[in-house]
């Protein structure tokens, strides 16, 4: 029962460590469903940049903590456990220069920073965008349409993951593994769910003395598929220039929808010790993470209808129109061969493990869990 209760109060811990990165994550990207006032096009490039390191880290994080050793259960063995991944951004990913996006509608304010922060990067930013266009009422001249400031990052140069997951032995020195967590609400963040499947085969009762070897080996595969979703809160800008044809109950159900899918790879080695085990070995990863943006936004354009000598609202110079579902991003994570190394201490029926994935996106898990057999 005390176990049980350790492996509670470690989810908890963990829930919570991904929720206080989620919920500095989401006061940012509050901010950043300004850059949907871009338009689709300009929005799109702009989010696919500034959420890099969120879309690439969730995958790699995912791909962590899929075994603690390269032995096998023994049939009907099993374990449970519960551990948090983190991916950590490279610093390369932690900024990026605006003027290499071939932004068609946004222009930098004068003097403002073309190098600004990914969600990952730095808290504080100062890189402002407007959208100007042809003054209707002064041919020839602009009229500062909108302007928004870049949101800056959350300062924390990594992404967590978190894993709850059981496996059990069956036969042939064979493990089956089950990801899963229900869909969680997280704060005022909004919610966040777990799912995957991953086989473990022992290989040396396929080798030529593999009995008498003084290490394990093993192959593994693993696929994990984690969803989270958050909420926009984009209104338009109106002023005594601007007509909104559009009740508030249009910009209503307005969102972020993430779903990062990772799968893996490996080929490790190992040795258990009646009290501490360890294991090494490589691999290959792929990931894959869409965004989407449910709801409509709005931005703002010239009124096709001005008309100076009117005094009527749809007259104005300047008008609020709406997109629908703006964004439609995918971030591949860098397929690339790793490297691992774990440890695993067990104490009755407890364990502790963690371990180090050595890629472009490098990884740490940790966790806790209980093993028989």
């Amino acid at each position: 029962m005390k176990i049980l209760k350790l492996l509670n109060k470690t989810a908890v811990l963990a829930l919570l460590a991904i929720a206080s990165v989620s919920s500095t994550a989401h006061a940012q990207l509050g901010d950043a469903g300004e850059i949907l006032k871009a338009g689709a096009s300009d929005a799109n490039k702009l989010m696919q940049a500034y959420l890099n390191p969120f879309g690439k880290g969730f995958g790699a994080a995912m791909n962590t903590g899929w075994f603690t050793s390269a032995a096998p259960h023994k049939t009907l063995g099993f374990d449970i456990s519960v551990s948090a991944g983190v991916a950590v951004v490279p610093s390369a990913d932690l900024k990026f220069n605006v003027n290499n996006l071939g932004l068609t509608t946004l222009e930098l304010k004068n003097g403002t920073p073309a190098e600004t922060a990914t969600l990952s990067g730095e808290k504080n930013t100062s890189t402002v965008f407007e959208i100007y266009a042809d003054d209707p009422s002064n041919p020839g001249n602009e009229i500062l349409l909108t302007s928004f400031d870049m949101p800056g990052g959350v300062g924390i140069g990594y992404v967590p993951s978190p894993v709850i997951q059981a496996s059990v032995g069956i036969i042939k020195d064979t493990d089956i593994s089950l990801r899963y967590a229900p869909e969680t609400a997280i704060g005022d963040f909004g919610s966040i769910g777990l799912l995957g499947f991953g086989i473990k085969h022992g290989l040396n009762q396929w080798l030529p003395g593999g009995g008498l070897l003084p290490v394990d080996l093993s192959v593994q595969f693993g696929y994990s598929s984690l969803k989270m979703d958050g909420n926009f809160d984009v209104t338009p800008v109106v002023d005594g220039e601007t007509y909104n044809p559009f009740p508030a109950s249009t910009w209503e159900g307005q969102g972020v929808a993430f779903e990062a899918t990772g799968y893996t790879f490996n080929v490790i080695a190992g040795k258990k010790l009646p009290i501490i085990g360890g294991y090494v070995g490589v691999g290959y990863e792929s990931s894959t993470t869409t965004v989407g943006t449910p709801g409509s936004y709005p931005i703002t354009s010239v009124n096709p209808n001005y008309d100076p000598t009117s005094t009527a609202d749809n007259t104005r110079k300047k008008i609020i129109e709406k997109i629908d579902e703006p964004l439609d991003l995918e971030f591949t994570g860098d397929n690339s061969f790793r490297a691992f190394a774990g440890v695993e201490i067990k104490l009755f029926v407890l364990k502790i493990f963690a371990n180090y994935t050595l890629s472009t996106y490098s990884a740490v898990n940790a966790g806790v869990g209980i093993t028989f057999r």
